[in-house]
């Protein structure tokens, strides 16, 4: 399962915890979405009168935005993107929250890795870019200090970067730029000259039902892959903490990945469980070199530039409530809370219905077998018993019957059984293997044979101690016609799981195994009732 990290094994709820910006690493308490709390310095007292540099990083994330936050039965959500709505609550926190015109935007692609707006600032425009700290940081020449434009310590930068990623915080970068205040249309050749104003550092924590599902992924023989966008230094530490990989286990960039061949991604890629900083194309090639390596691939998306990963996946999973409508077309699946664990009982499902089909088949197959091999051993064993060139066990009309209520009243029922114990426990299956294997072969030929020698021995028993009257074949047809729906009554409670025995099987677990039971002899009782001769009837029938 090739899974995103935000939303899907995260909870995206952000919140910014740290800002870094000039040489001063601030933090910022209160959580979630409600704009209650302080900017403080290191871990001291509340920040009283910001620097210029914080308010402008504060500022830049509340204006290249385009979330909100609101309240919904008295609690207040994000309304858009969770990391801008986590960037609105911090500017709010430190009264950066001055609103500005906007007057052009180039929203977020994974491939350029920022958004830029454009304000009017008084007799200037502002350009506002937020994004990957090292994508910013490539546009910058210079920083903020105590409100100047100083030389750009790109270092020190990178250092706090990676602080902060270690810590699993979700960096994004801030910088901004003045523009005449005749210009009105933003490009991408704007995005230069930059002046580097800060980061501020959200956190987004793991689901707890995420690392569950991981652990039953294992068991089950299914591994696990994170894709994200964010930092390798965050990606590696969310991973640690949901136990996707081990200490010093490597992980890959979308920049090595650029530089990397087909050839050389699928050596690699059998080993590599943790990619960041990747771009939708790099999703595709994942996915095509996982198969190549024989492996079923389940991949996650929820953008436009995700559909040709999705298709090209085994089974595309969509995000229902961030997805986009392309991304939901070109999927298989669409997952209507984003949660990875719903991907996991999603398998679990999908084994219990695959043994459903697979148990209704095996419990069907018998009863057609046995009267098959009936009728095929009465006229191999008429060239020895006198009986079996006239008349056979059972008649084509009692077969019918039989057919009909076995597969309605018993083989129904079978489908509401329980999930079996431990299906996530078994190894994959192989796609290859063929529903007629050799379990499969063992178990319908063995009660087919037993339903067969019963049906025989039981309608020559009754025949023989009949003194071997013509007059008794009907009732020794009768008998096997009754044999063979106790055998398939009986044969039902072991046909509700294919490995356990009947006997370790709670009796009432599935109620409906219970009630068609109780139909399926009913039936047959008032069947055998109603077609049994009267004794005036068979006295009629002796007479020459």
């Amino acid at each position: 399962i090739c899974s995103d990290k935000t939303g899907t094994l995260t909870k995206n709820e952000m919140t910014v915890q740290k800002i870094f910006c000039a040489d001063t690493m601030y933090s910022v308490d209160g959580v979630g979405y409600e704009p209650v709390g302080h900017i403080l310095k290191g871990v001291g007292e509340p920040v009283e009168k910001a620097p210029p540099e914080l308010m402008e990083t504060l500022s830049v994330g509340f204006l290249c935005n385009n979330a909100a936050i609101g309240k919904d039965k008295g609690v207040y959500v994000a309304k858009g993107s969770n990391t801008e709505a986590a960037l609105i609550v911090s500017a709010m926190k430190g009264k950066a929250d001055e609103k500005k015109r906007k007057i052009d935007e180039i929203p977020f692609e994974a491939k350029y890795q920022y958004m830029a707006t454009m304000h009017e600032a008084g007799e200037d425009n502002l350009i506002c870019v937020k994004g990957a700290p090292e994508r910013i940081l490539e546009s910058c020449k210079s920083m903020m200090i105590d409100g100047r434009s100083m030389p750009l310590d790109s270092e020190l930068v990178k250092t706090k970067v990676e602080e902060m990623a270690r810590d699993s915080l979700r960096v994004l970068a801030m910088a901004e730029k003045r523009v005449p205040h005749e210009k009105h249309f933003l490009d991408r050749d704007d995005i230069s000259d930059l002046v580097f104003v800060g980061l501020q550092g959200m956190m987004d924590p793991p689901r707890k039902e995420a690392l569950e599902a991981i652990e039953k992924c294992k068991t089950a023989g299914i591994r696990t892959v994170m894709i994200t966008g964010d930092h390798s230094l965050t990606a590696s530490a969310i991973a640690r903490r949901l136990n996707i990989i081990k200490e010093g286990e490597e992980t890959l960039t979308g920049h090595d990945l650029s530089k990397m061949t087909d050839e050389q991604l699928y050596d690699v890629v059998e080993d590599v469980s943790v990619y960041a900083r990747v771009e939708p194309e790099h999703k595709f090639r994942i996915t095509k070199q996982l198969q190549k390596r024989g492996h079923i691939v389940a991949m996650t998306g929820d953008g436009v530039n995700d559909a040709p990963a999705l298709k090209a996946a085994d089974i595309g999973v969509a995000m229902g409530r961030t997805g986009t409508e392309v991304s939901k077309e070109a999927s298989d699946i669409v997952l209507t809370d984003d949660n990875f664990a719903t991907i996991v009982d999603a398998v679990k499902e999908g084994r219990h219905v695959y043994d459903m089909i697979w148990r209704v088949i095996l419990y069907l197959l018998p009863t057609n077998g046995g009267q098959g091999l009936t009728i095929a051993g009465a006229l191999m064993l008429s060239a020895f018993i006198p009986v079996f060139r006239d008349r056979l066990p059972i008649e084509p009309v009692q077969i019918l019957w039989v057919n009909l209520i076995i597969a309605i009243a018993c083989a129904i029922p079978l489908i509401w059984e329980p999930p079996e114990k431990g299906l996530l426990k078994r190894p994959p299956r192989d796609p290859n293997e063929k529903l007629f294997n050799r379990f499969f072969i063992i178990r319908v030929g063995i009660v087919s044979l037993i339903e067969v020698t019963m049906i025989i021995i039981m309608f020559l028993l009754f025949y023989h101690f009949s003194g071997s009257d013509p007059s008794s074949i009907a009732q020794a047809q009768t008998i096997a016609f009754t044999i063979i729906i106790m055998i398939e009554v009986g044969y039902l409670f072991t046909a509700r799981s294919l490995m356990d025995s009947a006997f370790a099987i709670n009796p009432f677990r599935n109620r409906w195994i219970i009630v068609g039971v109780c139909v399926t002899l009913a039936l047959q009782i008032t069947c055998l009732l109603y077609t049994s001769p009267s004794p005036r009837d068979r006295t009629r029938s002796r007479m020459p």
